[in-house]
């Protein structure tokens, strides 16, 4: 099984990778995170995180420094930027498998909760666009398996592993990140009615906790006055409580949303309770540790008033565990119907691709390109349902992972050939880039667009006329040099300013073409008297 594991996520691990590069970063999450890492490798500063030029602490470190050992190895670009979420794929694939092995003893569904894992559509989603969340989720991953794995052999090495990806979930995203795997020990100990260990290798893995989680913390607060609560304050209490950052959502958010990005899979989690609450009320003590689990996020992230879509996905490990549960629970006859349901959710995928460039879409769509996508994954899909007996439960988590790889890889090309439809401002970069021969000056009006940075490799200048995002936090600045960077509006003396700007180098003025310009805007318009569209974009030069 072993050999055959690690050929598995080798070609999964490549699969992941092609063609990552081929697509301009994303607005405005991804291009965030990428250029922050960015201004740390140019600057040398990895302790004061910044964003066009401002100090931005919102988050401790973890994904920026990944992001830039990217940058180290591979370039500063969007392959360097998202390589190590591959890797971290890879790896929570490992784990799901280990920690299904452990709670159940069988390598089979431990192997169909790999599959079902990889084939969610969030998970994929996760990797494909840079944040925190797949290394957030790797540590959580990480952190449970081995705690599992010092609760089975007592190895004191386990502990201390657990202990320090415990810590690198904290640098990751402060607390909110401790909410599983905690849960998940005092479930486990509640359950199983064990006492809370005091022995020398539990004081000193909370101590290498300590050390390794408040690093950077100490650090940083030490080199910024009033950052402590500021992370109380405004990253931990108001992004609960608050709509600060605009992410509020209703309560039933989460509930309207999981089955999308999890079908079909998510239905057999509800299958199997179905099938055997009985069971599970009576004996199965591993169950009601994985629901109780589940449920305690759940409804955490439910109550908070920041939500995202990304945030949910650390419960999934979960749901792949009972989905290949049910599976191994099936008859021959569902096996071979859910099998069935993939093949043709594999026929649908990759001929609506083929279809699709034959429409008048605005997409561009390779004809040659979708055909040949449409013929590899027919032929693979009809050859592993024929091939694969439906006695093997692991035949439909094979099929919903040929599914996602179908999905990939028509991705990846959609991607690379619609950049300004996925929200990538690359060919606007590449315009500026290419029409001006000697230095520029590049404003942004009321929107906040940090990969023009990326790509023009120097610093632009936002103009805040109100936007919530283009108000930047300013109080740990020390100096007066980022008001290069941001011109207030709403000040006299900067608006003027802008008037300035265009007399002195050739100059780009880039707005939005929903939002309008205000009067002191429209007498610089008129100094640049050229006009490009850029599908949302309007560029003035």
């Amino acid at each position: 099984m072993k050999s055959k594991l690690y050929i598995l996520l080798g070609i999964l691990f490549l699969l992941l990778i092609f063609k990552l590069g081929n697509w301009g970063l994303t607005e405005s999450s991804e291009a965030r995170y990428a250029e922050i890492a960015r201004e740390m490798v140019v600057s040398g500063d990895y302790i004061n995180p910044t964003l066009l030029g401002i100090k931005h602490l919102h988050k401790p470190p973890v994904t920026y420094y990944l992001t830039a050992l990217g940058y180290k190895i591979f370039g500063i670009n969007e392959f360097g930027a998202r390589f190590f979420m591959q890797l971290a794929l890879v790896l929570q694939l490992v784990l799901v498998f280990k920690i299904t092995l452990q709670l159940f003893k069988s390598e089979k569904i431990a192997l169909a909760a790999l599959l079902i894992y990889f084939s969610f559509p969030i998970t994929i989603i996760a990797v494909r666009t840079l944040t925190t969340d797949a290394y957030l989720t790797t540590f959580i991953l990480a952190s449970i398996y081995f705690w599992l794995q010092y609760k089975s052999n007592l190895k004191p090495y386990n502990l201390y592993l657990f202990y320090f990806f415990l810590a690198l979930i904290f640098e990751t995203k402060g607390p909110v990140g401790f909410m599983i795997p905690v849960t998940f020990v005092v479930t486990h100990k509640i359950l199983n009615k064990e006492k809370i260990e005091f022995n020398m290798h539990q004081y000193l893995g909370f101590i290498l906790f300590l050390f390794v989680s408040s690093a950077w913390y100490i650090i940083v607060m030490y080199k910024n006055d009033g950052l402590f609560d500021y992370f109380i304050n405004n990253q931990l209490v108001e992004r609960v409580t608050k709509n600060n950052f605009k992410r509020g959502k209703p309560f039933w958010y989460y509930l309207f949303l999981m089955p999308l990005i999890g079908m079909p899979w998510l239905f057999y989690f509800v299958f199997y309770f179905k099938k055997n609450i009985k069971n599970i009320i009576q004996h199965k003590k591993t169950d009601f540790l994985l629901i109780i689990t589940f449920l305690t996020l759940f409804i955490l992230l439910s109550i908070s008033t920041s939500k995202l879509i990304l945030y949910v996905l650390p419960l999934y490990f979960i749901l792949a565990i009972f989905s290949a549960r049910y599976l191994s629970l099936c008859s021959e006859k569902t096996i071979k119907k859910i099998s069935n349901l993939y093949f043709i959710l594999i026929i649908i995928v990759t001929s609506g691709f083929f279809i699709a460039s034959f429409l008048n879409l605005e997409l561009k769509i390779n004809r040659i390109y979708a055909f040949i996508i449409l013929v590899v994954f027919s032929v693979f899909g009809a050859i592993s349902n024929n091939k694969i007996v439906n006695t093997n439960f692991i035949k439909p988590a094979f099929l919903g992972a040929l599914f996602i790889i179908s999905i990939i890889i028509s991705s990846n090309y959609i991607f690379s050939k619609n950049e300004l439809k996925i929200n990538s401002v690359k060919p606007l970069a590449e315009f500026i880039k290419n029409d001006s021969q000697s230095e520029n000056e590049v404003l942004i009006y009321n929107y906040l667009l940090p990969s023009l940075s990326f790509y023009l490799n120097k610093n632009i200048t936002t103009i805040n006329h109100g936007k919530y995002t283009t108000t930047r936090e300013v109080q740990f600045e020390t100096t007066d040099v980022w008001k290069k960077n941001l011109i207030n509006y709403f000040d006299p003396n900067e608006r003027e300013r802008l008037l300035k700007i265009s007399n002195s180098k050739p100059t780009y003025l880039i707005k939005r073409k929903k939002d309008v310009f205000p009067d002191t805007l429209k007498v610089l318009v008129k100094t640049l008297n050229r006009k490009k569209n850029f599908d949302k974009f309007e560029v003035y030069y």
